[in-house]
């Protein structure tokens, strides 16, 4: 079987023996640069490229490959983001919902939304880069969500929460607002599945966990945020679009309620923090067939900090633990970082092949 079809067997849950194995989000572009014998520098994607055909990776879901804060990272440069009382004017809370009240009216996104050809740049996207992979590699992408963590990044963490809290029905109507160019584009990625054959999946999520758990109580967060959410994503639940959810920190308390979306697998998993790898690989979907699990290789202790035979270790736990022919993708648990060891790396895409056809084929 070709990478490409291993990988999209894999997410269909049929019996496969052969691993689905993510690209792990690489920001390491002195290990990219060692497994294709050219500098990343002087040609990021295509050095991109070969490291995927190299180390046998057969599944990227999101087009991230290093950039240059990673590479001032691997120069040992300190860097420091400053972001005093967020952007856009915004000094206050209050200014926030001066901001939210200027939105457009649901009318006037949905007639500037075009379908067709949000759908054509979404398929193409994906089928050039598969086509330049020559099918060994499935690109799935992202999808369109009520944007929780835009709201942080683009205003700041105090006046944000802060505006969460006093001005509840406001903020229900930004991330409606959001929700709806959410729910737009997954009317696209339905079209562009149906009209252009690319796969029924999307993989992505919102970061609304730290490792204490949800920034913001989860009942707030019922109430105001996970109905335009699962609003939303109805598109793609309703037309067989499989989605799988980023779990960031603790995502225990809310976890309920992004398996009620319908989602059909998860991916993270931060065990440092309270989220039993054991547990996920229990969970089912909404139709009572087991979650496709991605994990579950830290990046935060065994891939930086560990040797080659605790990565080789928490490899076969991760097989091991998720079974057979549920859509398991070997996946770390987040970006590998500058310092990971090369070793690590190797040991993780190399056993992950080997332990990994072993295990199914068994």
């Amino acid at each position: 079987m070709l990478g490409r079809e291993i990988a999209l067997a894999t997410l269909m849950r049929e019996h496969v023996e052969e691993p689905c194995i993510n690209y792990s989000w690489m920001t390491n572009s002195s290990y990219m640069s060692r497994v294709s014998g050219r500098d990343y520098w002087s040609d990021r994607e295509g050095v991109f490229y070969e490291y995927l055909h190299r180390c046998g990776i057969n599944l990227v879901p999101q087009w991230y490959f290093p950039g240059e804060e990673h590479k001032r990272l691997e120069e040992g440069q300190l860097m420091h983001v400053v972001r005093p009382g967020g952007t856009d004017d915004i000094g206050t809370p209050e200014d926030i919902l001066r901001a939210v009240d200027q939105l457009p009216f649901d009318a006037k996104v949905e007639a500037e939304f075009d379908v067709e050809e949000a759908a054509q740049g979404y398929a193409q996207n994906l089928l050039m880069r598969m086509k330049r992979t020559e099918d060994r590699v499935l690109f799935i992408d992202g999808f369109g969500q009520a944007d929780f963590m835009g709201g942080y990044s683009r205003w700041g963490y105090e006046n944000y929460l802060l505006a969460i809290m006093d001005h509840p029905e406001a903020m229900r109507q930004y991330y409606h607002h959001t929700a709806l160019r959410g729910r737009l584009l997954n009317q696209a990625i339905v079209h562009a599945h149906e009209k252009y054959g690319i796969a029924p999946f999307v993989y992505g999520g919102q970061d609304i966990c730290a490792g204490g758990g949800p920034i913001i109580a989860p009942d707030i967060l019922r109430e105001i945020y996970f109905p335009e959410l699962r609003w939303s994503c109805e598109p793609l639940i309703e037309n067989g679009i499989g989605i799988i959810w980023h779990c960031d920190g603790n995502i225990n308390p809310i976890l309920e309620d992004i398996l009620s979306l319908g989602v059909m697998g998860l991916q993270g998993f931060e065990e440092e923090h309270g989220v039993r790898y054991e547990q996920m690989v229990s969970l089912t979907d909404s139709t009572e067939r087991p979650l496709s699990i991605w994990g579950c290789v830290s990046v935060t202790t065994t891939l930086p900090h560990g040797t080659p035979d605790d990565v080789r270790r928490a490899v076969e736990r991760s097989f091991t633990l998720a079974g057979a022919y549920r859509g398991f993708v070997l996946s770390s648990t987040s970006s590998v970082m500058p310092e990971v060891p090369h070793e690590n790396i190797d040991a993780l895409f190399k056993h992950g092949q080997e332990f990994g056809k072993a295990f199914l084929s068994a």
